[in-house]
């Protein structure tokens, strides 16, 4: 028995090395009797590179523990995951996880990171339409319509992946917002919170919907749309898969008489004004290898928001998300993303009833149009590969961003979806009907959560286009 556990020990020495490395061939050997038979201990996690990262911050998502005991598959798969966890706090540029110094059945564990820069003073510059493609094709990149000022974001400020987020903006819309959010602020690093402050004037707002498009109307003399809210959040994380956020915030909202003028429902039946209390409850599981672009895994994300508690404002929304990622062969991913909304009662406002078009809720190939409504949902599905990868030299002399790492995926796509509205299905034809795109496209993926979508896509009008996209949020 001594003689066959030195052999097994020996055979593993020259294995695992290759194992690592060749990270395609891995799931074929983690699963192995062999590897499942031996067993080691974890002496040590040893961090390198954190310069403003606390060291518990980096240990908190290695899921190998010291003093604990692994088989060797263990270790393989626990080795893979705990690099995804540390590219998922998007604290870093680049991270590595491995093993030295195996000897008597036990080895030391290395997590190598790269850090970011965490402090961005720079100049604010975005359009303020839904999207690129509105803001060219609809309105000619016209600078009126675009948000100039200062945004400073802190990320990391204090080395526990807290983030400090100042915006001093104009043009478009004035806005004086602060954010701070510390995701880790107990002992066991499992409770967050955070403080939101945020005040906005409109002297341009989008009144109502035709045709499936927004309606804006200026006054360069008064301010259209007042808007002011404070909140809290508090969060508890007690894995890396898992999370739970809760938001409790006070909202107010004015309009002037021009927009009650044009449209009596924008905040309710003939309402100037309304101030209300918001909570809402998300649930976020996700158990994917790269936040920004999955290719790998499942993610699901539930979502409660009640907003009003009278006649004036009163909503329960229901939000949900599924989606899975499938990699099979080599550099080859399918995924499907399905979400499903609910509004009650259907007797909203005009603010309630934005759904599809908004932020990331979108049919691709359908990105001019906005489909407001109480009920529905979407199913979206890719298949891709991976065609090119490169490194290019940045020029700056530094070890972390010396090159700069692109990948390159070709990918098909399709869509479908469905908005139910109670409300204007005269003034806008895309309500109560079933939706469809499809099309090719390029995504170019690079270091800190960059991600550019160029998509050729053909819509149920006949009509194709070329649709940009970049990556913004984060689930």
């Amino acid at each position: 028995m001594k003689e066959m556990k030195i052999s097994l020990l020996v055979l593993l020495a020259f294995v695992l090395p290759h194992l690592v490395v060749a990270q395609e061939e891995e799931d074929v050997f983690q699963h192995s009797p062999i590897l499942n038979e031996a067993r080691v201990t974890i002496r040590n996690v040893i961090v390198h590179g954190n310069k403003i990262t606390k060291r518990y911050m980096v240990a908190r998502e290695i899921v190998l523990k010291s003093n604990q005991t692994y088989t060797v598959g263990e270790v393989l798969e626990g080795l893979e995951k705990s690099r995804q966890n540390l590219m998922n706090t998007s604290l870093f540029v680049s991270a590595k996880t491995y093993f030295t110094n195996w000897q008597n059945d036990s080895m030391d564990v290395h997590a190598e990171i790269d850090e970011r820069w965490y402090y961005f003073p720079v100049p604010y510059f975005k359009p303020m339409d839904r999207n690129f493609q509105v803001w060219a094709r609809d309105y000619g990149l016209s600078l009126k319509r675009v948000n100039v000022g200062i945004k400073f974001m802190g990320e990391n400020t204090t080395g526990r992946n807290d983030k400090l987020n100042i915006w001093l903006m104009d043009g478009f819309s004035r806005r004086i917002a602060l954010k701070y959010y510390n995701p880790f602020s107990d002992p066991k690093l499992r409770i967050g919170w955070a403080i939101d402050v945020n005040q906005t004037w409109n002297k341009e707002i989008f009144y109502k919907s035709s045709n499936n498009k927004q309606l804006f109307y200026r006054d360069p003399n008064q301010f259209l749309r007042r808007d002011f809210y404070l909140g809290t959040t508090f969060s508890y994380r007690k894995g890396s898969i898992n999370r739970h956020y809760l938001r409790t915030g006070w909202r107010t909202s004015s309009i002037a008489d021009t927009v009650l003028i044009m449209n009596k429902n924008y905040l309710g039946d003939g309402l100037k004004s309304v101030a209300y209390p918001e909570i809402q409850y998300t649930f976020q599981h996700l158990k994917i290898n790269y936040f920004p672009y999955p290719t790998k895994g499942s993610l699901f994300i539930a979502d409660l928001l009640k907003r009003g508690v009278n006649e004036k404002m009163n909503l329960t929304q229901f939000t949900f998300r599924y989606g899975k990622f499938h990699e099979f062969k080599k550099k080859n991913y399918f995924s499907i993303i399905a979400d499903a909304y609910l509004k009650a009662p259907f007797n909203q406002p005009y603010i309630n009833k934005y759904l599809l078009g908004y932020g990331d809720q979108y049919l691709r190939g359908l990105e001019r149009y906005v489909v407001d409504g109480v009920a529905g949902g979407m199913v979206k599905g890719t298949l891709g590969r991976e065609i090119y990868s490169v490194k290019l030299n940045s020029g700056f002399n530094s070890k972390t961003y010396r090159t700069i790492p692109f990948k390159f995926y070709a990918k098909v796509h399709g869509d479908i979806g469905y908005i139910y509205n109670n409300t204007n299905v005269v003034e806008n034809s895309l309500n109560n009907k079933l939706l469809y795109s499809f099309g090719a496209g390029l995504d170019i993926v690079s270091i800190y959560d960059f991600v550019l979508r160029i998509e050729l896509t053909y819509n149920q009008f006949n009509k194709m286009g070329v649709y940009f996209h970049n990556y913004e949020s984060r689930y």
